[in-house]
């Protein structure tokens, strides 16, 4: 699966950080949606071939867990070729065994929430410049 189009896909139930990546991403031209349970996450994945999956380990553990547990299938499935989104996960600082267990998962990148505010900016903007 390619993933040429804009599309931000923000895996979590808190709408907290919703409106920060929408401030963030749509003026560069990304559309930001939101998948609450996984079966939301494999539907919009499918719809949508997101070019980046934020994931936010403060939501529904079983949720976040089995959305990267899917996505490390399909990349076994592809021949061990990488899921074609950018994965970064972020969540509390404090809980350094969530944050590891998010990076034993296969996130491409796991932040605290003050790292992920911080480079958030960046972060899109490198999937702009990649996209283009």
């Amino acid at each position: 699966m390619e993933s040429s189009n804009g599309t931000v896909l923000l895996v979590g139930q808190n709408l907290f950080f919703l409106g920060k990546i929408e401030a963030v991403a749509e003026p560069m031209g990304f559309t930001v949606q939101r998948a609450t349970t996984e079966p939301i996450f494999i539907d919009q994945y499918a719809k949508n071939s997101p070019a980046l999956i934020l994931v936010d380990l403060e939501g529904d553990e079983s949720v976040w867990s089995q959305v990267l547990g899917d996505l490390a299938q399909s990349a076994e499935r592809a021949n061990g070729s990488e899921v074609a989104a950018t994965v970064v996960a972020f969540g509390p600082h404090e809980n350094v065994e969530m944050l590891e267990r998010a990076k034993n998962l296969g996130c491409d990148l796991v932040l605290n929430k003050g790292e992920f505010n911080r480079d958030l900016p960046k972060i899109i903007e490198k999937l702009r410049a990649d996209l283009v």
